[in-house]
């Protein structure tokens, strides 16, 4: 059991990972207030997507639809027209984005304390966790891994998801907790996050979209 418990720590950390959250933390953190208290209600969308899932792969064995889609997908991925649809498309919007290049960079309103609500970030934090592959797909390994350790016994598969659920939501709580307690380290992030908002990002975008668009045309020419 202890070595189910630590797995399920490492696969909660796995769930919880995401960039844009992170991002949305450090956003809350650099402009709100009481940053710890809209955190809070972010975690805790996130844990109630995960237990959504949870209850979703109970009902529904994800096994089946693979298999159901495997072929398909397959086909579709070997076909060059779509390696070369989507080089065309990448190369577009690489060439949209260096033409909006040429345009100043409009100076960004701050944003004001209190913009983000509660029910905001319990939105923001449900839909991530059913955005992407990742999510789903280790929601469903800690599922299993969850019914096999707890021997279909309910109070030790409740205990082992409350541990699952700490290495969702941890990195998160103590986010929170360390901007409180570190404030020097707080105040050097506000300001090189302050500094990185001024920079214009857009012609790197262009290359990064530009580079995407070659390397599908190149998969499309050499098959």
């Amino acid at each position: 059991m202890v070595a189910a418990g630590a797995s399920l720590v490492g696969l909660g950390l796995v769930m919880g990972f995401s960039p844009s959250m992170y991002a949305v933390v450090l956003h809350l953190l650099t402009t709100e207030n009481r940053p710890a208290r809209l955190i809070r209600w972010l975690t805790l969308g996130i844990v109630l997507g995960a237990t959504i899932l949870l209850f979703a792969f109970r009902a529904v064995d994800p096994d089946v639809l693979a298999r159901l889609l495997e072929d398909r997908t397959r086909e579709l991925l070997v076909r060059r027209g779509v390696d070369l649809a989507a080089g065309l498309v990448f190369l577009l919007l690489a060439a949209w984005q260096w033409h909006r290049c040429r345009r100043p960079l409009k100076p960004r309103r701050p944003p004001s304390p209190g913009d983000a609500r509660p029910s905001r970030m319990v939105l923001i934090g449900l839909v991530n966790t059913f955005i992407g592959f990742s999510g789903p797909a280790t929601m469903y390994v800690a599922g299993r891994a969850i019914r096999g350790a707890g021997h279909h016994h309910l109070w030790v598969e409740v205990l082992l998801y409350l541990v699952f659920l700490l290495g969702v939501a941890g990195p998160y709580l103590l986010a929170a907790w360390a901007w409180g307690a570190f404030p020097r380290a707080a105040r050097a992030v506000r300001a090189g996050s302050a500094w990185a908002a001024r920079q214009d990002i857009r012609p790197l975008v262009a290359i990064l979209l530009a580079a995407a668009g070659v390397v599908f045309l190149v998969l499309a020419a050499v098959g």
